[in-house]
């Protein structure tokens, strides 16, 4: 944005000098003649359908039911957008309605052009006779539909246009038409104001036949459409209301389908100039501000929003104290949303005490309820206080009628309730109130909040098909609203959720796959890109952490710190692990583990059971079981307190490894047997493949305390499920696990005589070995 834009838009105009409602323009004009010409076509056809047409040389003109349906869209959409070139209109229509109807549109224009002000004069008089024809009602436009207040607006303009302006109108549709003439063909994909279905228009040869004017596609295919203008032209308070709420709506529902934030911004300052006096357009800047986190042009926005809302109010009006109060309460709101967006906890919380103090002193209930459902947030999470914030939230909410806030302050409160240890089915069935609401009130987007904070649910509680259900569920639901489906931060997280489903079954390709179609959706300068960059580089980090490509894990880490810090702490730390430098990655989990005891209220319980789980490995390598196995028990419990049943029997089988390592291969055997069903049911490849090395070397290790016919059973059992550990380990792409399960399993085929199997192993061991070598001596001892 430059200088002077930014100059300009906090600039206030002339607040008693009204701009015209509406003025006769060469657009607006071309559309009269493309509406008059397809009436006097239809009138035609209705009235003689199957006779000749009055110049007796030509068949009578008939409409297809799509041609129809083409133009009625094509001219709303044109109706509800910014004035336009000729070229640009020309674009838009041709491909949209009949090629004979094209003709005489253009035929029409460029009599206008040659003839002068007369023809205008002479039109604008034949206009109404499309409103009011006596006996000819039905083939009249009504006045009172779309077409016929716009065909009434123009003709009223132009009556009070003196000769003067006339001459003036007349040389600017000249220099319209003229300008059309021009080879240079704007950026159609950057049109102001455009239909919410506008992207269905097509780009095709467009050709004025007999006016002269025509560019072939191969023109349109050289153009250079990023590099081309679009003009101001000239803003109606309706286009400009309706481009503000149609850009509004897109930034809450669909933001990749609203235009991007430089172009947004251009087309507010155009409104601006043209219309000094609608307000909503500072604050439809300021939502655009927040979508690239640009602070001081959003407060200076907001503040320019509510200060113009303020100065444009009547004096003279009985409520001009009571709507002023309205503005303050309601700025001092939007003020502290916007501190608690950019993570200034403190500012949001005086300047939520200003909004509340000023809602008590006019008895505002609803900005009461507005200002306490962001109260809860500010305040300290997991808290008795906060839970009893929400549950007054949620019962006032209710008794208001305020179905949004009922439903967000249900979905907050099933989450505490979710992090403080309640039970899985009380706080699904929490949620279901919150699903029942969505549906009376069809919100679709609290919809998609919701099926997306069960799929985090059941994701912590270790349910992978159930998450992986309900994130489907949300890129199914149907949340179309004005033909434009929501596309929201709900569906980003549902994408992302799918694309590590799918890495952890081993399918990178697949998984790479759904996150580039996951930009596609919410390309980076959009607020919700950070999801699946974070999720990428989490990913990219598993990946290559197994197939121990160093660099690209390191630059991983780095990458995920600026998006999500306590996750990149720990993976940094797992990272020090896997290179054996023991020394650093005991340091930075005990300072994140004592990070996560003064206060672990932002992250998810499964998080701290991963940071133990991940101590427990380090001291597992390193020899010290005894410590290992303090760690797990905490994690066991831990899990057990918040029903975290995957993280249970993860830790469980860190367990019986220490057990295996303690000599007590019965007791890990038994231990495994209890959690097997779990692991296998809702783990990834990898922790799959992990339990099946422990569960064979358990075999093992009882065998040798047995008979030899035994013993040699429980190898033969081993080498079996190691077969398909190795299989689990390729597809995870662990060739260091590989590695190590080839040299146990050519261990076992040795004692078991099998010569050809173990030299079979040994060479598939060498081979790896050339590309993977083993660095230190902590990748051996572990599970």
């Amino acid at each position: 944005m430059t200088a002077d834009a930014q100059t300009d838009l906090f600039t206030f105009g002339l607040a008693n000098k009204k701009p015209l409602k509406e003025q006769v323009t060469p657009h607006k004009l071309a559309l009269l003649v493309l509406i008059n010409e397809y009436s006097v076509i239809k009138k035609a056809e209705n009235l003689a359908p199957n006779v000749f047409a009055l110049d007796e040389r030509e068949p009578v003109m008939t409409f297809t039911e799509t041609e129809k349906r083409n133009f009625m869209i094509t001219i709303l959409q044109l109706l509800q957008s910014q004035d336009l070139k000729l070229k640009e209109l020309s674009v838009k229509i041709q491909d949209n309605l009949n090629i004979q109807l094209y003709e005489t549109f253009c035929d029409r224009l460029r009599e206008f052009f040659e003839e002068g002000i007369r023809v205008i004069q002479d039109f604008f008089q034949n206009l109404s006779f499309l409103l009011i024809q006596e006996g000819l009602i039905e083939l009249c436009i009504s006045k009172f539909s779309v077409l016929g207040v716009f065909l009434r607006r123009m003709i009223l303009a132009f009556e009070k246009l003196t000769f003067s302006q006339v001459i003036k109108l007349h040389a600017k549709f000249v220099e319209y038409y003229n300008d059309g003439q021009n080879e240079q063909v704007p950026e159609e994909s950057n049109i102001f104001g455009g239909s919410l279905t506008d992207t269905a228009l097509s780009l095709s040869e467009v050709r004025f036949n007999k006016s002269g004017l025509g560019h072939s596609m191969d023109a349109l295919r050289h153009t250079d459409w990023k590099s081309s203008q679009v003009p101001s032209g000239f803003f109606s308070q309706k286009q400009a209301e309706y481009f503000i709420a149609q850009q509004g709506m897109l930034l809450q529902h669909n933001e990749n389908e609203a235009l991007s934030p430089q172009v947004l911004q251009e087309r507010i300052m155009d409104i601006l100039k043209a219309r000094p006096d609608i307000a909503e357009a500072h604050f439809l800047s300021y939502l655009n501000s927040l979508r690239v986190k640009e602070y001081c042009t959003a407060v200076h926005n907001l503040y320019h929003y509510f200060d113009r809302n303020m100065s444009l109010m009547d004096s003279n009006s009985t409520n001009k104290g009571r709507e002023e109060d309205v503005c303050r309460r309601y700025a001092a709101l939007n003020l502290a949303l916007l501190h608690y967006r950019f993570g200034h906890k403190k500012e949001s919380k005086a300047a939520l005490h200003e909004a509340i103090r000023l809602a008590q002193g006019t008895n505002d209930h609803v900005c009461l309820q507005h200002a306490l459902s962001w109260l809860y947030r500010l305040e300290e999470q997991g808290s008795a206080k906060t839970a009893n914030l929400m549950e007054r939230a949620v019962t006032k909410s209710s008794e208001l009628s305020l179905p949004n806030l009922t439903s967000l302050g249900v979905q907050s409160l099933a989450k505490h309730n979710a992090f403080a240890g309640a039970k899985p089915s009380s706080v699904f069935e929490y949620i279901m109130k919150s699903d029942i609401l969505n549906c009376q009130h069809s919100q679709s987007g609290f919809m998609c909040m919701s099926y997306t904070q069960k799929a985090a649910l059941w994701k912590m509680y270790g349910k992978r098909e159930c998450h992986a259900m309900t994130s489907q569920l949300v890129l199914n639901l149907d949340t179309s609203e004005s033909c434009v489906y929501h596309n929201g931060e709900p569906v980003c997280i549902a994408l992302c959720n799918m694309a590590k489903l799918h890495a952890d079954n081993g399918q990178y390709t697949l998984a790479f796959d759904i996150i580039n179609n996951t930009k596609l959706r919410f390309p980076p300068h959009t607020q919700h890109a950070y999801l699946w960059m974070s999720c990428e580089q989490e990913i990219l980090f598993d990946r290559t952490l197994l197939n121990r490509k160093w660099s690209i894990t390191e630059q991983a880490v780095l990458n995920l710190k600026a998006l999500n810090e306590p996750e990149a702490e720990l993976r940094n730390a797992i990272l020090c692990k896997e290179k054996g430098d023991v020394t650093s990655a005991l340091s930075q989990l005990n300072k994140l583990l004592e990070k996560l005891n003064k206060d672990d209220t932002e992250v998810s319980p499964d998080f701290k059971c991963r940071v133990l789980i991940t101590l427990a490995e380090l001291y597992s390598q390193s020899g010290n079981t005894t410590v290992a196995i303090n760690y797990l028990l905490e994690c066991i419990t831990k899990s057990r307190q918040h029903y975290l049943q995957q993280m249970e029997a993860i830790a469980a089988a860190h367990l019986a490894y220490a057990q295996l390592q303690m000599q007590l291969p019965e007791q890990a055997l038994k231990l495994l047997d209890q959690q097997m069903l779990t692991i296998l049911s809702h783990g990834s490849v990898y922790d799959q493949a992990r339990v099946f090395y422990c569960y064979a070397r358990c075999q093992v290790a009882i065998g040798a305390k047995s008979t030899k016919a035994d013993k040699k059973s429980a190898l033969l059992a081993a080498v079996n499920i190691l077969d398909r550990v190795v299989n689990m380990f390729r597809t995870a792409e662990a060739f260091m696990r590989v590695k190590d399960v080839l040299y146990y399993q050519a261990r076992l085929y040795n004692e078991l005589n099998y010569t050809s199997e173990r030299n079979k192993c040994a060479y598939q061991f060498k081979q790896l070995d050339q590309q993977y070598p083993t660095l230190n001596k902590a990748c051996v001892n572990i599970l």
